[in-house]
């Protein structure tokens, strides 16, 4: 995999960590607890970054960009049903807005951006015998595993504090 590639899909990966750590910030500070659709949110932003994790340990593969724009799709659509159940009017939107822009809002225009860049890494894509993966790269990318999982292990851990084994109170 050429550099470039590894770079993009390692930086997707931790502005994607880093999108969740921020929801995880207004979840412990500002006291907002998320909703059964704002996890599933989550989860689909991990599992976006999981694809990606696939491409930088087991090289590029079209099935692993398939998981993360499916997964962007599947986020998106819930984002997006998120936003139209609050877009009536006399209702009001949920969770303290960040810069203006509600929580689930801010999560569409992730996802939204998340299925951009993957396609034009698909369109900029070109097979290339394997070479040779520098020392930094491999840092990057192992440093990109371990942030998904701990962000993955915290989402699971809390989501199992907030409902349990049963179905969450939304």
């Amino acid at each position: 995999m050429l550099t470039w590639e590894r770079f993009f899909n390692a930086l997707i990966v931790f502005i994607l960590c880093g999108v969740l750590l921020a929801a995880y910030c207004v979840q412990f500070f500002w006291h907002e607890e998320p909703c059964p659709l704002c996890m599933l949110q989550r989860l689909g932003m991990i599992s976006v970054a999981s694809g990606l994790l696939l491409n930088l340990f087991f090289g590029i593969c079209m099935s692993h960009y398939a998981l993360s724009l499916l997964s962007s799709l599947m986020g998106g659509l819930v984002a997006l049903r998120q936003i139209s159940l609050h877009a009536c009017p006399g209702t009001s939107p949920f969770g303290l807005p960040v810069l203006g822009v509600s929580l689930y809002t801010w999560s569409f225009i992730v996802f939204a951006c998340c299925v951009l860049a993957i396609s034009l890494l698909l369109f900029l894509y070109r097979p290339v015998k394997s070479e040779e993966v520098p020392v930094q790269q491999e840092w990057f990318a192992n440093y990109a595993l371990v942030l998904t999982s701990i962000v993955t292990i915290a989402n699971i851990a809390t989501t199992y504090l907030q409902c349990g084994f049963g179905i969450c109170e939304g």
